[in-house]
């Protein structure tokens, strides 16, 4: 059978479908199983829901489930008013979804005719030659919701890979200024060429032509220093490109002073150094040999202070472990810096001195009881100090002030051999902590560590996280072996009862469900903003779980 989806299409109606074709399937019913035979003659004997969903969307003429999805948001995008579309693929210049922008302007190319600032962002050379021979202005103009003006839109947006240079080239012809800046929520400031280089928190991408962007920018008068850019850089990656790039226009326009001197407006200023000191802070923190090589060939200050810390770089390097890194900045000439106490110690450790560890705890017995060694090796990675310490004689359970241990700080590194270290040493596996109410197995999964929720999952009886993660054979064994855990909950919390913790596939969702109901679990339970488990599963999307859960209510 073939369909079409239409302008009343939703995606709730069709969840609804794919969930009345699955009951007839599990009913028996041969017209259902004949319908899911036309649409996929591949499909399983015993299809999940999410198998009925790829059927479904076949007969849509899609290629699966999320290729549906996409074609009912776009429809959904269809209804909403033009000038909401447009708003739409303005703002994903800054903070929004480049992808769905580009849908839109897929779907309506003519919306690239609206304005300056959409011709300009979407590529449309003519649309911009010819709303500028009609209003010279356009160039300096400033639209939309941040109030931009169309060269910022083109170096900040990402819909177009191929006339960015040909646009900005006509915007500066016209009288665009290169130096067109802004602020952000901070009043961190941002220029036109920031957004060509991007990166910075969230790794944005560079634009697809971003080089010849900055080439035409600084040609046209643009500050061939830009501090954001080089945050920017800075905490991105390992490579020493954008700092090449941005230097040898630095020296090329005879700014280098920005580089190497404090001021106003210049990176590090406001924290006491100059930019080349500031990054190679960076550099030294984590551990770029190469950025730091490139930085102190340039000026950078091997005796410069970390711009955060207030300690000398030595030190900093020291602290972490890294060794190469100490011998760089000694070869540069840095005053070897030095180390008392505890500072002492966690350095003997973390270069896995084991002698030097012993002969300070042999003096000061009392630095092994301090938990920020162990949690500093942890959170590196760095297993043989793991070892060590834990051989001293370190507490495995040594917190900090959130009550985060070095477990969770082993598995944020993603080192395993650190985790099972520590496992082995008797780590709590399951242990809560106070600021995010996660566990090392919760973490695993934010922090993107799948190596180590295989690790861990097998050995946790953390129910939350079993539930949240869909591992149902193991939160069906550790309910079964320990039955009080069902009443674990967190007063307060957003989602205090188990039956909150859903993962989000319908069908594990359903099975996990079934699992606590089974095991006792209340689904009668509101959390702080009066709503059940049921109320937030139905509004993810997961109804079959929340049919379950107000049944088990009404029983």
């Amino acid at each position: 059978m073939s369909r079409s989806l239409t302008s009343k299409s939703t995606l709730e109606t069709l969840r609804k479908d794919a969930k009345r074709w699955l009951k007839a399937l599990r009913a028996g019913d041969g017209e259902a199983r004949r319908r899911l035979a036309d649409a996929w003659p591949s499909a399983p004997a015993g299809p999940a829901l999410r198998d009925v969903q790829h059927a479904l969307a076949r007969e849509y003429g899609h290629d699966g489930w999320i290729a549906l999805k996409a074609a009912v948001d776009d429809l959904a995008m269809a209804r909403r008013s033009r000038a909401e579309r447009i708003d739409i693929v303005l703002r994903h210049a800054w903070d929004g979804d480049a992808a769905l922008a580009g849908r839109i302007v897929s779907r309506d190319p003519a919306i690239a005719e609206d304005s300056v600032f959409t011709a300009a962002l979407c590529g449309d050379v003519a649309g911009v030659e010819h709303r500028l021979a009609r209003d010279p202005g356009a160039a300096h103009a400033t639209g939309g919701a941040r109030q931009w003006t169309a060269l910022a839109y083109v170096t900040y947006g990402r819909l177009d890979p191929v006339n960015a240079v040909t646009i900005a080239r006509r915007l500066l012809a016209a009288g665009a200024d290169p130096n067109f800046g802004f602020t952000d929520d901070w009043e961190t400031p941002f220029k036109v060429l920031t957004g060509a280089i991007r990166l910075g928190e969230g790794a944005r991408p560079s634009h697809p032509q971003a080089e010849a962007l900055v080439a035409l920018l600084i040609d046209a008068g643009a500050d061939a220093y830009d501090s954001q850019s080089l945050y920017n850089v800075s905490i991105v990656g390992t490579d020493t490109h954008w700092y090449d790039v941005l230097w040898r226009y630095a020296e090329a326009r005879g700014v280098l002073d920005a580089w190497r001197v404090k001021g106003e407006g210049r990176l590090g200023h406001h924290l006491g150094v100059s930019t080349l000191d500031y990054l190679l802070g960076n550099a030294v923190g984590q551990n770029h040999i190469g950025r730091a090589e490139w930085l102190l060939a340039r000026g950078a200050d091997a005796n410069a202070p970390h711009a955060y810390s207030k300690r000398p770089i030595h030190a900093m390097a020291q602290l972490s472990g890294f060794l190469d890194m100490v011998a760089l900045l000694e070869r540069h000439g840095a005053a070897p810096v030095p180390l008392s106490g505890i500072d002492a110690f966690r350095a003997a450790v973390l270069r896995h001195d084991a002698a030097a560890a012993q002969g300070l705890l042999a003096a000061q017995p009392e630095l092994i009881r301090h938990p920020a060694t162990l949690l500093a090796a942890a959170e590196l990675g760095n297993a043989p100090a793991v070892a060590l310490l834990l051989d001293l004689g370190a507490q495995v359970e040594a917190l900090d002030h959130d009550g985060i241990g070095p477990l969770h700080r082993a598995v944020q590194s993603g080192s395993l051999e650190a985790v099972d270290r520590l496992l082995a040493a008797g780590a709590d596996i399951d242990r809560r902590e106070r600021r995010w109410n996660g566990t090392p197995l919760t973490w695993s999964r934010v922090l993107g560590h799948p190596h180590l929720t295989a690790r861990l999952a097998p050995l946790s009886r953390d129910v939350r996280g079993l539930c949240w993660l869909g591992l149902t054979g193991r939160l069906n064994a550790v309910l079964d072996a320990e039955p009080e855990r069902i009443a674990d909950a967190l007063a307060g919390d957003e989602s205090p009862t188990h039956l909150f913790c859903l993962p989000e596939d319908e069908d594990p969702a359903a099975d996990v469900v079934r699992i606590l109901l089974a095991h006792g679990a209340d689904p009668g339970v509101r959390n702080p903003a009066g709503k059940t488990a049921a109320d937030i599963a139905r509004l993810r999307g997961l109804d079959e779980a929340a049919d379950l859960m107000e049944a088990g209510h009404a029983r």
